[in-house]
């Protein structure tokens, strides 16, 4: 849940996670989050309806290794299931070793 500033509603002054409900902000002062976001559309059950919810870093990842976890379940016994548990980098459309440097 992102938190506005009382003087300018434009301005995010903390982001609270959805799942835990501590602040992502980190030791360096600057916000640490990742966002889920799902907007429907026709022919859904929920069209119309949008989504967002801020998590912090543990509960985010607790999250994609749920996730991972449950598509594991579903092929345990195929070729694919080890590969599923063996994949570190679930979900990840690429990493970089310093802010705008991508290396996938």
């Amino acid at each position: 849940m992102k938190v506005a500033s009382e003087t300018d509603p434009g301005m995010v002054t903390d982001v609270i996670c959805d799942m835990c409900g501590d602040s992502t902000r980190v030791a360096a002062g600057e916000l640490q989050y990742g966002t889920m976001h799902a907007s429907w559309g026709e022919g859904s059950p929920h069209s119309g309806e949008e989504y967002e919810l801020h998590l912090c870093e543990n509960c985010f990842f607790v999250q994609v290794s749920t996730m991972k976890r449950t598509r594991w379940v579903g092929v345990m016994f195929e070729e694919e299931g080890d590969a599923i548990l063996q994949n570190d980098a679930y979900g990840r459309v690429s990493k970089s070793s310093s802010f705008g440097e991508s290396h996938d």
